[in-house]
């Protein structure tokens, strides 16, 4: 079998992690880092839950959300991982060199 180009192998990538398989991924991804994105001063979840329940319901959630994750995205990302392991290191590998020529 001749070995794909770079372009046949993005375009399968995208058939298979589709715009579908993308929302379904942020809908559980954006959450997550929502429930982190605290300010120094300022805590969002502390101000909705107390400060004594901050560490326990910020724990559940993340739980909650990474299993969530694991369910709906999980089979996606496995088979993103079979199909085109490490296609992110070659693409890596192509911007540094289209970097170093300027």
């Amino acid at each position: 079998m001749a070995k794909k180009d770079l372009q046949q192998e993005i375009n399968e990538f995208l058939e298979v992690f589709d715009v579908r398989t993308l929302i379904t991924f942020l809908e559980c991804t954006i959450p997550l880092t929502e429930l982190y994105d605290i300010e120094e001063n300022a805590d969002w979840v502390e101000d909705y839950v107390g400060k004594d329940q901050v560490s326990t319901i910020r724990m559940i959630r993340t739980v909650y959300l990474i299993s969530k994750l694991a369910e709906t995205s999980g089979g996606k990302l496995a088979t993103v991982k079979a199909r085109f392991g490490n296609l992110y290191k070659r693409l890596e590998k192509i911007h540094d060199e289209q970097a170093k020529k300027g």
